[in-house]
């Protein structure tokens, strides 16, 4: 190139090195990007620059790199009921507690946290408790509890002590009373929340009652001949709430049938043998009592017959006169005998009387403890001065007889019917006595003189049967009429008739 024209090319790059631009050079501080993050522990709020939140929280700032990070000031502000606990992660401000600083960093750091506790008790109460103020050996409990913060769980106490707990809802509780001493005993409920606060409810009283009602037999048979045995009790208790009752042969379950106290309960028992009443009373709170009663069923009557004493219809001397008899039964025997009609005595298997002159009966009736009776009777005529008694046939004249009826009521008539027969002379013969309702007795009468015989006359199982299904209360009103009739024959055959008409009441 020439001379010249490399100066030219010098002077055009030179030119254009001062016009150009200079390139873009990097700033001298650059900026860091940051952030802050808060979080939240129990029921508050936090405010701070950018910062206003009740739950999980954070801001962003920029700062030049070569200065250090900006900081953000926080305030903690607590919801009613709750305390302010302390700071995480966040630097404290001298003398005031509800503050801190918290640093912007450009890295994922650890979010400031604020502790917040819950200072509210939560509220508790008892509403209801079955099956009442009174418990046997169990009683459930339920409680209503509530907190702002939850309830974790709920204590159920007698007189302070721990009796189980409940951690969920609802709040009810079946307690095991068994091992608590009879008494009134004091019941509450304690409930916490999630800090542990908590509250107690005030005493409830309870009655603790693990004793069944009190359950007495009233005179219950030791046997019977009845078809339909019965039985009732009684309970003095003010608890007492209800009652099954069965009558079943001893060793067999049967079921049980609602009976009452003092009135009859009765089943058939269609076998003879062992048998037994069965009581199982309940009072209001569960407790049971059962009471057993064993009885026997029997419906054969003694084996019983004379060993010894004169024949039936047979003629003897004037004098002593002595009966002699064996009876056995399975069951406890009362043995009584009359002579000529007169009142019943006790005996134990002889008897002895002086005779005088004239006809005379014996009779002993053996009676078991189940009411099945063997009546052993014979009659005889004593002799006067060594002769048999003759039949005086100038006598025409009609012995006068006289009937009365001494005051008695229904219940006496189920074991005989009382009565007096009086004979102007010697007499014998038959009495009557008769009634509505198929009532009807019947007895003989002899008398070796004049005089009175009080009679005592049975009557049939059928007949006793139909006495007991006679109300008492209803004899009040109209009691019940009964007509006797005695038909009586002296020695010499003349015969005198009376009748009675009377009245038994209640």
């Amino acid at each position: 190139m020439k001379p010249i024209a490399r100066v030219a090319a010098l002077v055009a790059f030179l030119a254009f090195a001062l016009v150009a631009p200079p390139a873009q050079a990097e700033p001298e501080n650059p900026l860091v990007h940051g952030s802050v993050s808060v979080q939240l522990d129990g029921a508050g709020k936090i405010t701070g620059s950018g910062i206003d939140c009740g739950s999980d929280c954070s801001d962003t700032a920029a700062w030049p790199d070569n200065e250090l990070p900006p900081k953000n000031r926080l305030t903690a502000t607590p919801y009613p009921g709750w305390s302010f606990i302390g700071w995480t992660n966040c630097a404290p401000v001298n003398g005031k507690p509800l503050q801190c600083d918290v640093t912007y960093s450009e890295f994922d750091a650890e979010p400031a946290i604020a502790r917040f506790r819950d200072v509210t008790a939560p509220t508790v109460r008892i509403n209801s408790v079955s099956p009442g103020q009174k418990a046997g050996d169990r009683v459930t409990v339920d409680a209503i509890a509530s907190d702002g913060d939850g309830v974790t769980k709920v204590e159920f106490l007698i007189d302070g002590q721990w009796r189980g707990s409940v951690f969920v809802s609802p709040w009810t509780l079946e307690m095991d009373l068994s091992d608590i001493s009879e008494g009134t005993h004091q019941l509450t409920v304690k409930a916490y929340d999630p800090s542990l606060n908590s509250t107690t409810t005030e005493n409830w009283p309870i009655e603790v009652d693990h004793s069944g009602p009190q359950v007495n037999l009233n005179s219950p048979a030791p046997a019977t001949n009845e078809a339909a045995p019965r039985f009732s009790f009684g309970s003095p208790s003010a608890d007492f709430n209800s009652a099954e009752c069965a009558i079943q042969k001893q060793g067999e379950i049967d079921a049980r049938t609602s009976c009452e106290r003092d009135a009859w309960y009765s089943e058939d028992a269609p076998t003879e043998g062992a048998w037994e009443f069965v009581v199982v009373a309940e009072d209001e709170v569960g407790n049971l009592t059962t009471v057993t009663h064993p009885f026997v069923v029997d419906r054969t009557a003694p084996d019983a017959a004379f060993t010894s004493g004169p024949a039936d219809g047979s003629v003897v001397d004037s004098g002593n006169v002595k009966y002699a008899w064996s009876a056995t039964d399975g069951l406890p025997l009362t043995q009584l005998c009359a002579w000529d009609g007169g009142e019943e005595a006790p005996c134990n298997g002889s008897a002895t009387r002086g005779l005088t002159a004239g006809t005379h009966t014996f009779q002993a009736v053996i009676t078991d403890q189940a009411g099945n009776e063997t009546v052993l009777k014979r009659t005889v005529t004593a002799k006067k001065d060594g002769t048999i008694p003759d039949p005086d046939t100038d006598d025409k004249t009609a012995p006068v007889i006289k009937l009365a009826a001494p005051k008695q009521k229904l219940k006496g008539l189920g074991k005989a019917l009382r009565l007096n027969v009086r004979c102007s002379e010697a007499c014998s013969g038959k009495v009557t006595v008769t009634g509505k309702r198929g009532v009807k007795f019947a007895g003989r009468v002899a008398l070796s003189k004049a005089g009175v015989a009080k009679l005592k006359l049975k009557t049939s199982a059928k007949v006793r049967k139909r006495l007991k299904k006679i109300s008492p209360r209803s004899l009040k009103s109209r009691p019940l009429k009964l007509a006797a009739t005695a038909v009586l024959a002296d020695s010499a055959g003349n015969r005198g008739k009376a009748s009675l008409k009377f009245k038994v009441k209640g």
